[in-house]
């Protein structure tokens, strides 16, 4: 009887020591990773740390966030951009910063207005690698620019022909409105930027001041017409270099 419940007894302190032998040691691996961490930590150069610190922290938080370079495509929206070509001068825009600029000796312009004329930094033009194609699609459906077919200003033809009808307009003529020029529908360009490395997709809206609707009595009326040579339109440009998604 003794020997049974002696037995017993055993186990059960032979346990209770095994236990505790268990914490101690998971203690001390704790310990140890804790060490280990503070003497890295302190002789790591604090710039090096923080962010090895922030990218645990998110982990342990559970947050996964990645960079979608799809998401930099934001439709931009310019307005009455003035193209008189007073003196033949082209009104020069860069696509990439939204600004318009004057130096056409540069690859700091992507498209250029002048009348119903367009330019592209590339060829006769400037000296940038752009170009274009004009796609018989409406603007919201081109999800994605051509990787060929990029067309270049020469010393004899546009890359966008200033005829109605073949390029970005229509003209009247003695149709409904008269002698105006509309913006053909469902015609996209797909703008080569002058770096020759980001793509961008633009849509015509208007070619009179105010974007005015061309149905309109006011703009029926040529008297009441309001002036011409001032482009509005809109435009998405893929800033992530030779991606092609819009």
């Amino acid at each position: 009887m003794c020997s049974s419940r002696c037995d017993s007894k055993n186990l059960e302190t032979h346990k209770q020591i095994t236990d505790h032998q268990h914490q101690e040691e998971k203690s001390m691996n704790m310990n140890t990773v804790t060490r280990t961490f503070i003497r890295t930590f302190t002789r790591t150069p604090l710039w090096f740390a923080l962010p090895a610190l922030a990218l645990l922290l998110l982990q342990a938080c559970g947050t996964t966030n990645s960079s979608d370079p799809v998401s930099n495509t934001e439709s931009q929206l310019v307005e009455d951009l003035a193209a008189l070509g007073e003196n033949g001068v082209f009104t020069l825009f860069n696509l990439r910063t939204g600004e318009a600029t004057t130096d056409s000796t540069s690859t700091n312009w992507d498209i250029g207005f002048r009348g119903t004329t367009l330019i592209f930094n590339s060829g006769s033009s400037g000296p940038g690698q752009g170009g274009v194609v004009l796609l018989d699609l409406p603007f919201d459906d081109v999800t994605l620019a051509p990787s060929e077919g990029y067309q270049a200003d020469s010393a004899d033809n546009y890359a966008i022909s200033t005829g109605s009808g073949t390029g970005w307009y229509n003209y009247t003529g003695e149709g409904f409105p008269p002698f105006a020029i509309l913006p053909r529908e469902n015609v996209t360009l797909i703008i080569k930027t002058a770096n020759g490395s980001n793509y961008a997709k633009l849509e015509i809206l208007s070619y009179y001041e105010g974007n005015p609707d061309p149905t309109s009595d006011e703009f029926v009326n040529i008297q009441t017409r309001s002036a011409s040579r001032y482009y509005t339109f809109r435009y998405v440009v893929q800033q992530t270099e030779d991606l092609r998604e819009f």
